[in-house]
């Protein structure tokens, strides 16, 4: 026998075992994204339909079920949706001045001690106008009990801190 022969066999199992620990971890992580649970759905009217995927288009959306039908849903019917960890909800956009401009999609955030918490993505205008060089910004909006309690703006560290919504800084 050789003297290093019984190191290389000791290191080769090491090496095999180690391969057959990665192959088992990414078959494990592959069976978690794959997706398979009915983790969708979308709230249209009286309609609720629970899926495995959405696909969005501009006038449509389409839950794919878990029988592997489509179904096709117009966009401004919905007032609802859940596409795998993020929710949405059709709530009231309110403007600085506390009038409501609109309802739009907002995100659902958290809940705290009776405040729902929801983001909004929107233009942060310059001079009252549209453009394409105008940034976008977060708004928070606070709902107290279901009723709209306060809006709160991504540059307000402090008050979203007081409702437990970490604020990272970007330098």
């Amino acid at each position: 026998m050789q003297p290093g022969y019984k190191t290389n066999l000791n290191g080769m199992k090491k090496i095999i075992l180690l391969i057959v620990f990665m192959l088992i971890c990414f078959g494990i992580n592959a069976k978690v994204m794959a997706g398979n649970e009915n983790d969708c759905y979308v709230k249209a009217g009286d309609k609720f339909l629970i899926g495995n995927d959405l696909k969005f288009g501009v006038a449509h959306t389409k839950i794919i079920l878990p029988d592997g039908t489509v179904e096709k849903i117009d966009n401004h019917d919905i007032s609802a949706f859940r596409h795998h960890d993020k929710l949405y909800m059709m709530m009231p956009v309110i403007c600085d001045r506390n009038d409501t401009l609109c309802m739009a999609m907002m995100e659902y955030i958290k809940s705290t001690s009776g405040y729902d918490i929801f983001l909004y993505c929107c233009y942060d205008l310059v001079d009252q106008a549209y453009r394409i060089d105008n940034a976008y910004k977060n708004v928070f909006f606070v709902y107290k009990n279901g009723k709209y309690y306060r809006r709160i703006n991504e540059d307000q560290s402090e008050a979203l801190t007081g409702y437990g919504i970490k604020v990272l800084a970007l330098e």
